[in-house]
């Protein structure tokens, strides 16, 4: 294996001084300042990393067979076909395992799952595992060289599916909220700041200044009243004071409309969804949206935040999954066609060019709607309004007439004599 020479931590908060054959270690992903729990409890941060990894999680992830010419059917036969498109492990089903595994390489920076296989290298099981109990080995060049877990022990790379998140060296990813920490600060002393207004009863601090000499009795007896005033928790937080001529009071805080601070959680909002590639209008904040533009979004969420997501994902496992043997058979691919369920205009669309094309059949169409199929639903049909220049005959019929049969038609119907008249 060769002389290791670090080892990376993940999401440790201090350095590890395990002997194991090291002659160094260093911490990685390491963070500062408030917890990945913390930034969760902000709803931008929640909403970002739930509608990525769901939306990844609900694709049908299948294992496809590849023939001599490149066409892909499904490859049911594989031994590993259910544990992709079904359960991965007896402790998960297919859809909490890559919400999961995208959720951990969102905010911990790495995704990590634990390829099981029997002594003749039959996939078994995948199971996901913790990053927090994952240690990534490094060799004296910074490369991974091998994983180790508390159950499973020394994990070689070839059976352990890495999904890194933003990475600069290709091998170790970093957490989003690693990058976006000073914004989830920001929003997160907001959201204290708010709290604090509204659990003081929206009234300022401030000093009551008077102008003559109190015994600690009657600063005592004041500040009682002042606070069973303007305490919120005996019911009335915008109680009423009543002051003394010598008597003036001076606010200490900042206004929160000076403060402009909804504006300020507003717009971390917008900074929180920049990071992880997320529309504000899939974050539920609609205040400038429209019909059009969130059909522009749901556009732009598929093309620039989802599809290299998968692309990442499929490539990973491929490479993992399969022997060298059998990388040149099969590949796995997410299918994307479910996410325009819901949308029954765009669906039906879909259906009606691909069926126009000839690509899909009815019954194929029907399969995927879940319906049974139809009698003569196997045929293929094509628009007959695009012909050949040289002949009136559709694609399809023009394929089926044998060799010298069009020109015959063609001068037949040239020939006046054939069609019973004279010029």
């Amino acid at each position: 294996m060769g002389i290791l020479k670090r080892i990376f931590h993940p999401f440790s908060s201090k350095r590890d001084s395990t002997e194991l054959n090291t002659t160094g270690s260093l911490v990685f992903g390491e963070r500062s300042g408030y917890s990945q729990t913390q930034c969760m409890r902000l709803s931008a941060v929640y909403r970002c990393v739930e509608v990525i990894s769901n939306s990844v999680a609900q694709l049908p992830f299948h294992i496809y067979a590849i023939d001599n010419d490149g066409y892909r059917r499904l490859g049911t036969k594989h031994s590993a076909y259910r544990l992709i498109n079904t359960e991965p492990s007896t402790r998960m089903s297919r859809y909490a395992f890559w919400d999961s595994m995208v959720s951990s390489m969102l905010l911990r920076g790495n995704a990590f799952a634990y390829i099981v296989r029997d002594k003749n290298a039959v996939v078994t099981s995948i199971e996901f595992l913790s990053p927090s109990l994952v240690t990534i080995i490094d060799d004296e060049n910074g490369h991974i060289q091998a994983y180790a877990h508390p159950k499973y022990g020394w994990i070689e790379p070839c059976n352990m599916i890495h999904i890194a998140n933003c990475t600069y060296d290709g091998e170790h990813g970093l957490s989003t909220l690693d990058f976006a920490m000073q914004t989830a600060k920001l929003s997160m002393d907001s959201e204290k700041h708010a709290e604090g207004f509204f659990r003081g009863g929206a009234n300022l601090s401030g000093i009551v200044s008077i102008n003559r000499a109190l015994t600690p009795k009657q600063k005592k007896d004041f500040l009682e009243s002042w606070y069973s005033t303007f305490d919120p928790v005996t019911g009335r937080p915008n109680g009423v004071a009543i002051m003394e001529a010598d008597m003036d009071f001076k606010p200490t805080t900042v206004d929160p409309a000076a403060a402009q601070l909804l504006e300020t959680r507003r717009y971390q909002t917008e900074e929180i969804c920049r990071f992880f590639g997320v529309s504000p209008v899939k974050a539920y904040d609609l205040t400038k949206a429209s019909y059009s533009s969130i059909e522009a979004t749901q556009l732009a969420f598929l093309t620039d935040t989802i599809q290299p997501l998968l692309s990442k994902i499929e490539l990973e496992v491929g490479r993992k999954l399969f022997t060298s043997s059998e990388r040149d058979k099969y590949i796995v691919h997410f299918d994307t066609s479910s996410l325009i369920r819901t949308d029954k205009e765009a669906l039906s669309n879909y259906y009606t060019k691909m069926y126009q094309l000839g690509v899909l059949t009815a019954n194929d169409i029907r399969k995927q709607l879940d319906m049974q199929p139809i009698e003569g639903g196997d045929v293929a049909f094509v628009q007959s309004n695009l012909v050949p220049i040289t002949s009136p005959l559709s694609p399809a019929q023009a394929q089926q007439q044998p060799k010298g049969a069009s020109n015959s038609n063609n001068q037949q119907q040239n020939d006046p004599s054939s069609q019973g008249g004279e010029q």
